[in-house]
């Protein structure tokens, strides 16, 4: 019996232990921010730490309603919230009670990425100083493979994020709420690489009201690409809605053969089973003489002849890289010659998506503002899909969207 009574003691310990940790982390919300808990957003603790340029890394870790939801039938996840954390860039001074607010930058992770990694990998605080930036930077999660979608169907766990609404609809008034920001489209910016780049693209498009500039580096661009699909089939097994390495298969999304645990094998099958889970029923297009699936209201090759871009004249970046050959460095102003080798019909049997094949339909992404008379500013470089380019790429955005335009693009 003294160990049963010992056992009790110990589990009250520790439930005591656990709720002053939980009262302690609310009481940082509290004491950090004005409006910790509204828009569908509830913060769970608060952390910060200085910079050697005494800018400060907030990060906020919360629950939001709409990460995770329950999708086709009973999620076998509980909790169904995860929390997740936005890492805020405070610029060295920042004074919540300035008269003139600050301009907010929403920074959009890549693939298998999380809300550190421009501070990890992007080395965040010193491009941001480099760009003589001033205003505050808002790195969300996104999940390792959210792709910046309120997905349409499920996980294989009956539950999907809804990451397009937790970002535009309860960060972003969340934020306006909590830190001194220009809380209008004005004072929004939107950058992001690869995926983040597309994610930068398709909320643009779909947001014109929040955002006034953005810039896509390294972005995916065109959904109907045989390699574009590809990448997104092969994430959403691989990792699908996870936000950590970790989280286990319930997380991914795979069709079934009938009262079995195992996949179907065909690759089609599967690869239109997993995109219509994250962007609904497919429309049958032809592209490149071929009859394949497309969606035009998440799709920015689409979005793009839709006008939707048109609000970002002058304040649209495009940046990508693995030109076979620079003749000269661009202006930000000039098509990619022919000596870079972009070329999208070559990039049809790709089996994935490089940087080669994001080059090509970054081109060719260009040639349709140019004609459609949407003033933007277009990089091509001979860099990878790297961070080594997107740290210059940022660099160079920022000066851009704070109206002077760097004479030359990045080198690689």
């Amino acid at each position: 019996m003294r160990w049963m009574r010992a056992l009790a003691g110990l589990l009250l310990v520790t439930a005591a232990v656990t709720a002053q940790q939980g009262t302690a982390r609310a009481a940082a919300c509290s004491a950090a921010l004005p409006q910790p808990d509204a828009y569908g957003i509830t913060c769970t603790n608060v952390t910060e730490s200085e910079q050697s340029d005494h800018s400060k890394l907030r990060d906020v870790t919360m629950t939001s309603t709409m990460i995770f939801q329950p999708a086709g039938g009973t999620p076998v996840i509980n909790p169904l919230t995860r929390p997740i954390t936005v890492r805020v860039y405070l610029p060295p001074g920042y004074d919540p009670d300035r008269s003139v607010p600050y301009r907010t930058l929403y920074l959009l992770h890549g693939g298998g990425d999380n809300y550190d990694t421009w501070t990890t990998r992007g080395d965040v605080v010193a491009r941001l100083r480099a760009a003589l930036f001033d205003g505050i930077v808002v790195m969300p999660t996104g999940g390792m493979t959210g792709w910046y979608t309120d997905w349409a169907g499920r996980t294989d766990g009956y539950f999907a994020p809804k990451w397009e609404s937790y970002h535009n609809s309860q960060l972003v008034p969340w934020i306006d709420a909590n830190f001194n920001t220009v809380a209008d489209r004005s004072g929004r910016w939107l950058a992001g690489q690869s995926m983040g780049g597309y994610g930068a693209l398709k909320y643009a498009a779909t947001h014109p009201d929040l955002y006034s500039a953005v810039g896509a580096f390294s972005p995916g661009i065109d959904l109907r690409a045989a390699p574009a699909q590809s990448t997104i089939s092969d994430s959403m097994w691989q990792s699908g809605a996870a936000i950590l390495w970790q989280d286990p298969g319930e997380y991914r999304v795979n069709k079934y053969e009938p009262g079995s645990i195992f996949p179907v094998p065909d690759p089609v099958v599967q690869r239109r089973y997993r995109l219509e889970n994250l962007f609904g029923p497919p429309t049958e297009t032809v592209f490149h003489g071929a009859t394949v699936d497309d969606w035009p209201a998440a799709n920015p090759a689409d979005l793009v002849t839709q006008g939707k871009y048109a609000p970002y004249s002058g304040k649209l970046a495009l940046y990508a890289g693995d030109c076979d050959r620079v003749p000269h460095t661009p202006n930000g102003s000039e098509p990619a010659p022919a000596d870079c080798g972009y070329d999208t019909t070559r990039t049809d049997g790709a089996t994935g998506t490089t940087e080669g094949v994001l080059g090509a339909y970054a081109s060719e992404f260009d040639r349709t503002l140019t004609t459609l008379g949407v003033g933007h500013r277009y990089c091509y470089t001979r860099a990878g899909h790297d961070w080594s380019a997107w740290q210059s790429y940022l660099v160079d955005f920022l000066t851009y969207a704070s109206g002077t335009a760097p004479p030359l693009c990045p080198v690689s």
